[in-house]
């Protein structure tokens, strides 16, 4: 939990950092006498926003603009970022394949995760000493981004590594998925619905 001293520590400083409080209701709240119960490693709120600076920063979004083969009613905008930025769940994650049977003579064999299939074995057994195997997993669905401005519509693109335990995918709370790129929805100049559908399914 660095820079924090604890779980709880770390859990205490984010309500804080997440909250509404300026830094001076933040030094108020430390020096109740309530307060100097609680083993907390800093007592400022300048000395907690210093040291949660220190922490490692969020991946750089980056925009490139989309050039089309038909016209568009607005130039489409792609923005991605570089995923790898993230630091990913240490303790789920395997990176050996293993083979799984209900029993010694190897009869029926057991499919729970990615690198127990066939499959990631044999790619393996293809790869150099040394080299490891990792799998990607993506996923995207159209979805709202914006109501209130405009109602525009686009494929958030996530990212995540089929090497982490498959009952962490499945909590969104983890975060095992990383947002890599936000896909722009092109709306085309053609009248044409079947045309206009036909464009944006390219």
């Amino acid at each position: 939990y660095f820079p924090w001293a604890s779980r709880q520590e770390w859990a205490f400083t984010l309500w804080l950092l997440q909250s509404c409080l300026s830094m001076a209701a933040v030094d108020n709240l430390l020096s109740l006498k309530i307060m100097k119960n609680v083993p907390l490693s800093f007592c400022s709120a300048k000395e907690l926003r210093t040291r949660a600076e220190t922490l490692p920063p969020g991946p750089w979004w980056l925009c490139k603009t989309l050039v089309t083969e038909y016209p568009t009613k607005e130039p489409p905008h792609l923005f991605y970022c570089n995923p790898l930025n993230h630091l990913l769940l240490e303790s789920h994650k395997a990176f050996i394949p293993w083979k799984i049977w209900t029993c010694a003579a190897r009869i029926c064999h057991i499919y729970d995760e990615w690198l127990s299939g066939d499959h990631a074995w044999n790619m393996q057994e293809a790869l150099p000493p040394g080299a490891t195997l990792l799998g990607v997993v993506l996923s995207s669905d159209k979805t709202n981004i914006s109501v209130m401005s405009g109602n525009h519509m686009g494929h958030p693109l996530l990212i995540s590594l089929a090497n982490i335990d498959m009952h962490i995918h499945s909590k969104t709370s983890l975060h095992a998925y990383l947002l890599l790129a936000l896909l722009p929805i092109a709306k085309f100049m053609q009248k044409s619905t079947h045309i206009h559908s036909l464009l944006q399914d390219q």
